[in-house]
């Protein structure tokens, strides 16, 4: 060893020995320490660093490992081998040292921190160790080779602790070990436990753990859910849009604010809309999915995400000719492959004045790939069954309101694959359905108005166990239903000139009574809608159904918009941005309003920039009034725009200044609503108009992202 050498070892070991010094006055006197910002940014470099100490350790061990006989060699080899292990242990030390500083940013609770900690400090201390021990050739080399594989061992404990604190529990070992996860069944389904919390444990624990709370928000434990973060309450039961959650979910994706991170999976679409629907229903943390209504969004949700998925069948016959198939192919008799390029086919039959037995007799060429037949509302008879004894294949038979009198149900027992047979609107009976006990393939028997008693449909559950019986709604006058709402039959609220309004209701002999000035329709003072009703101008209609018998529906409100001109062509100079592109320039001329859902598809949103969009007539149009359509959500970043500017002209250049309008600014308390912002001025012709919408560039202090720019939403422009 030259005493050059010698001295950069005497310096390096006094080094070595602070920071150990230094290490253990900072473990000890942790939780007294105050750091200032641009230490925390030191500490902030711990993920950069940590992989050096871990490559120069190794190298060590590997060296120690290699045997050499030249004595020079060896030597040289003891000499690399004293300068890895210090460099090695010096970069642990100031690895452990940003490591505690980065742990004092809190946010960090778990015990893989407490673990992650004391895993480094032991590889710093056994590394300084194993430089200390570098000297002494005599035993050294044992020293140094055990260590290095007890160094080795650590690393990788370690790291698997600071792998969970950053990318959430089991972070290493989670591809290897089996999902312990079982499927629910609907009927005992907790929506929150099953269905919302193995959500969040997928795509946000990794960043809202209590061990690593960021933003001081734990979404693994439901009361810490509810307390929400630094930035406010994450929920707001009944009102997804002003949930924190929720907002940041919508946000585009290149929106530092977004949750999950660019980069991280993201929500899948039904996730989404499951979380929109849990929090709007009162984000309840005992709520069972069996409870609601079977039309509710959320129950038909849930039901999606726990059905286990089919086993898909497995056909063993080979396909039929095409041309067969295409000649059998008619106008009351259609013929398809269950999916493309598959062997199993579809029959239905319509029309049924054409149809005969020889319809069906015709398709016996087919019998082995025909699976479901669909004959329902043709005039088949009791006879017919022998015949369709004769399709093995059969899975679904459908016989509902055909002449069936059930006199030859066992004909049918000769079908060993049928699942589901339909003998709705058919006059058969209890004793003549006894016969579908001998048909074990059997899971589903369609047998609603068939003139068979609600006594008669318990007593047939009970006998063809475990068939299941569906029987449909049967009114026996002492369970009245709530009508649903009258139906519009037009998809657009806004239209040119005038509109012819119709209503309908899909329940027979249900009357529809109606207001057109926004009061609330009675059965007494209100009108009944008959055919048509002609609007000419903005008009709010109200309507409800009722029915003898019947609870009278929940009043249904539209609000019609009138527009004189509509622009031949329109062109947005400015581009959408993020999730907000609507239908592109159509969507503000379509005669379609986006609601109060900003994620509907029917909005176009602006962040980075002002709306702007040309309007173009083929002859001038003499304009004095223009409406704007604007949406409002403060919670969600969406506010009304700073103004509204409206230009027209002869053409693109020669465009003047015809209105500027400033809406009310958006208020704390501001509900989440779309309205109108009305534009009037001189009347004056425009073969071109161009209007602006400019977001507000800095959201006032009393919002939670101060400071940032506000979106704008704007869905339709009415002129005149």
């Amino acid at each position: 060893m030259t005493e050059t050498n010698g001295k950069w070892y005497r310096i390096g070991g006094k080094v070595l020995l602070a920071t150990n010094v230094f290490v253990l006055f900072l473990v000890f006197f942790n939780s007294k320490i105050v750091l200032p910002a641009w230490i925390q940014v030191i500490g902030r470099m711990h993920p950069l660093v940590l992989h050096f100490p871990i490559v120069l350790l190794l190298l060590a061990g590997l060296l120690s490992f290699i045997r050499l006989s030249d004595s020079r060699i060896i030597a040289l080899k003891a000499e690399l081998l004293k300068i890895l292990l210090l460099a090695g242990a010096l970069f642990a030390a100031v690895t452990v040292i940003m490591g505690l500083f980065l742990s004092k940013e809190g946010g960090y609770e778990s015990d893989a921190l407490l673990y992650h900690k004391w895993g480094g400090v032991l590889i710093l201390w056994l590394a300084t160790t194993l430089y200390g021990v570098a000297d002494r050739p005599l035993k050294s080399e044992w020293w140094i080779k055990g260590g290095t594989i007890l160094t080795a061992l650590l690393v990788i404990v370690t790291g698997h602790w600071g792998a969970d604190i950053t990318h959430g529990n089991n972070f290493v070992l989670a591809p290897v070990i089996p999902n312990k996860g079982k499927q629910v069944p609907l009927e005992s389904a907790v929506v929150y436990a099953d269905l919302i919390q193995p959500i969040l444990e997928e795509k946000c624990i990794n960043c809202h753990s209590a061990g690593k709370a960021k933003g001081g928000l734990v979404l693994s434990q439901a009361s810490m859910l509810l307390k929400g973060g630094k930035g406010g309450k994450s929920l707001l039961a009944g009102h997804p849009d002003q949930s924190l959650l929720f907002q940041r979910l919508l946000l585009p994706e290149d929106d530092k604010k977004h949750m999950p991170p660019a980069g991280k999976p993201q929500l899948t679409e039904t996730e989404t809309a499951l979380l929109y629907h849990w929090i709007k229903s009162g984000a309840s943390f005992n709520l069972k999915a069996i409870s609601l209504a079977a039309s509710d969004s959320l129950r038909i949700i849930a039901a999606s995400m726990l059905q286990s998925p089919a086993a898909e069948p497995v056909y063993d016959f080979a396909a039929a000719d095409e041309k067969l198939v295409q000649q059998l192919n008619n106008n009351y008799r259609v013929i398809y492959p269950i999916a493309q390029h598959a062997a199993p086919l579809v029959v239905n039959c319509y029309n049924k004045n054409v149809f005969t037995s020889k319809s069906i007799e015709e398709l016996l060429p087919l019998k082995k790939q025909i699976i479901e037949m669909h004959l329902q509302k043709m005039p088949v008879q009791d006879a017919d069954l022998k015949l369709l004894a004769s399709f093995k294949q059969l899975r679904t038979l459908n016989l509902s309101f055909t002449n069936i009198k059930g006199t030859t149900l066992g004909e049918l027992a000769a079908l060993p694959n049928l699942q589901s047979l339909s003998l709705s609107g058919t006059p058969v009976t209890v004793a003549q359905l006894q016969v579908l006990k001998k048909m074990s393939s059997l899971k589903e028997l369609f047998i609603w108005n068939s003139g068979l008693s609600s006594n008669d449909l318990s007593t047939l559950q009970n006998q063809l166990a475990p068939i299941n019986i569906i029987k449909g709604f049967i009114d026996d006058g002492q369970h009245p239903l709530k009508l649903n709402q009258p139906i519009l039959l037009s998809d657009h609220l806004i239209f040119q000139g005038r509109m012819q309004l119709q209503l309908k209701h899909p329940v027979r002999g249900a009357a529809i009574h109606y207001t057109l000035d926004g009061s609330a329709p009675d059965t007494v003072n209100s009108p009944v809608f008959t055919d048509s009703i002609l609007l000419e101008s903005n008009t709010i209609v109200r309507a409800i159904a009722t029915k003898s018998g019947w609870y009278a529906s929940d009043p249904v409100q539209y609000n019609f918009a009138r527009t004189t001109y509509v622009p031949d062509s329109i062109v947005l100079i400015t581009k959408p941005d993020g999730s907000y592109p609507g239908s592109g320039a159509i969507t503000l001329i379509d005669k379609q309003k986006g609601g109060a859902e900003q994620g509907n598809g029917k909005w176009l949103g602006y962040v980075k920039e002002p709306l702007e969009a040309l309007l173009l007539f083929k002859n001038p149009a003499p304009v004095s009034n223009v409406s704007v359509g604007i949406l409002s959500n403060v919670n969600g970043y969406i506010f009304p725009p700073t103004s509204i500017e409206i230009y027209g002209g002869a053409d693109e250049k020669h465009l003047r200044l015809l209105k500027r309008v400033v809406p009310t600014p958006g208020k704390k308390d501001d509900p989440n609503m779309a309205m109108e912002v009305d534009c009037s001025f001189a009347t004056t012709n425009v073969s071109c108009m161009k209007i602006v919408l400019n977001p507000v560039t800095k959201i006032p202090d009393w919002h939670p992202g101060k400071g940032n720019r506000g979106w704008v939403f704007a869905d339709e422009v009415r002129i005149n």
